[in-house]
């Protein structure tokens, strides 16, 4: 008896809030594929260039279009080193493509050294920053390992997104 009315105080609004489930996330951005040494011309200017023809592609794996503004690319130099900062926004689903060479226009116009995404070839780890008010947050992250990612060879997430860490390697094929 004293449980019913211990339940029979409880307000219906306190009551409900353990019987309504959570909403799922309306949107989630993600890393989902990345070649950190180039032996290509990818960003398609006429040249290969290590830091310009690198790319990290990032996809929409929510249900709802994303605000890109808030987010920036990093890796593990220390600190918030921002490489990359997002503008405009991304459908349910769509992928967005960020090389090198535009992370280089993007840092000269906000006055950083114009570096490119500077992804090491001997691994290194990106991140996908979310700012939130004050607070910088890690929105995702991957750690790739100098095989994955050997000219050519891309680490990137298997269908359907988000799935597990693979090696797309069909330009430099991996043996090992």
């Amino acid at each position: 008896m004293r449980y019913v009315a211990f339940f029979a105080a409880i307000p219906l609004a306190v009551a409900l809030m353990f019987v309504i489930p959570a909403t799922e996330c309306s949107a989630q951005l993600l890393l989902n594929e990345i070649v950190a040494d180039p032996a290509s011309d990818w960003d398609g200017d006429g040249s290969v260039g290590s830091r310009a023809d690198e790319w990290v592609e990032v996809i929409n794996a929510g249900t709802s279009s994303i605000d890109l503004s808030a987010y920036r690319l990093g890796d593990l130099s220390g600190g918030y080193s921002w490489r990359y900062g997002f503008s405009g926004s991304l459908a349910p689903g769509e992928v967005l493509l960020v090389y090198g060479s535009a992370a280089q226009v993007w840092q000269s116009e906000h006055g950083f050294s114009a570096v490119g995404l500077s992804l090491n070839n001997a691994g290194d780890t990106v991140y996908l920053y979310k700012i939130e008010g004050g607070d910088t947050l890690v929105a995702d992250s991957y750690a790739y390992q100098t095989h994955e990612v050997a000219d050519d060879r891309a680490a990137g997430r298997s269908s359907p997104a988000p799935g597990a860490w693979v090696v797309f390697d069909a330009l430099n094929p991996y043996s090992g």
